[in-house]
């Protein structure tokens, strides 16, 4: 199995805030804006009213009427379905290469993080808690079914629960794909093959404490010493030190998908295991 450490969500260059840490420690992933789609924020549910608050933490770059990608598609009760809900995300271009280089296939795992901040309500609207730290956090995870080829699926009549996911919508590059979720995961048959966690804990933080959020803490076994892979876009071992008994990681900033293989990484399995225990829902 390989697990894809896959960066979603708003951010500075898509958006340009943060998706919102809320009052009570839920997690709230915002998704980016997106032309092509005939989705808008205001469609979003949630008893916050997502096209409100995206209008606030925006500095109203953005409103409830601005169109929205929402994928990975993991929450079922996020729109209004008018087939029944199937969980799946989609990739395409350079991300979509790399993940193909490293033959991401059917029972790999998609663990999504994005950036995130607390906010607080204050004078009927959304903001910043003034010195909340900036942070990468996992938000969600996909264990992966099947692939479909955006082109085949709007030739044929399969899978009509997908003809609505975002990538089927305006122009993609040719190896346009969504990944399809298990029904439930292939190492806990108690828990749903995708979905999001619900609530902020330490243990989904990838940000280093009183660090930048591109700094990230990560499991001593996560070093790539004595290793027969390195996460992708993290060869440059200069990025890598040891901390106690944490890793310090400079993640890159660019690319999407990070890859590391449990077959070099035996442990990420039960770590996993232990993050999902904590806090799925």
């Amino acid at each position: 199995m390989k697990i894809i450490l896959s960066r979603k969500g708003v951010d500075s260059s898509a958006g340009g805030f943060a998706s919102p840490v809320m009052p009570d420690g839920r997690l709230l992933p915002v998704a980016i804006p997106d032309k092509r789609s005939p989705i808008r924020y205001r469609d979003l549910q949630d008893t916050v009213g997502i096209g409100r608050m995206v209008k606030h933490l925006s500095n109203e770059r953005l409103n409830s009427w601005d169109r929205v990608h929402l994928d990975p598609d993991l929450n079922a009760h996020s729109i209004e379905r008018q087939e029944k809900f199937q969980a799946a995300f989609g990739q395409c271009g350079a991300a979509q290469s790399h993940l193909a280089s490293h033959q991401i296939g059917p029972g790999d795992l998609f663990l999504f993080f994005g950036w995130y901040r607390q906010v607080e309500y204050v004078k009927r609207r959304w903001r910043y808690v003034t010195g909340a730290p900036d942070q990468h956090i996992i938000y969600g995870w996909l264990q992966i079914s099947r692939l479909v080829s955006v082109a085949s699926l709007l030739a044929g009549d399969q899978h009509p629960a997908l003809r609505s996911h975002p990538h089927c919508f305006g122009e993609y590059s040719g190896d346009n794909t969504i990944y399809v979720a298990r029904k439930v995961l292939s190492f806990n048959k108690h828990c749903a093959g995708a979905g999001c966690f619900l609530s902020r804990r330490d243990a989904l933080v990838l940000t280093a404490q009183y660090k930048s959020r591109s700094v990230w803490q990560v499991p001593r076994w996560m070093h790539p010493h004595g290793r027969g892979s390195v996460l992708s876009y993290h060869q440059d071992l200069s990025r890598w030190s040891l901390d106690a008994d944490k890793t310090i990681l400079k993640s890159a900033a660019r690319g999407q998908e990070f890859v590391l293989d449990t077959s070099h990484y035996p442990e990420a399995i039960d770590w996993v295991k232990t993050l999902l225990s904590v806090n799925a829902g």
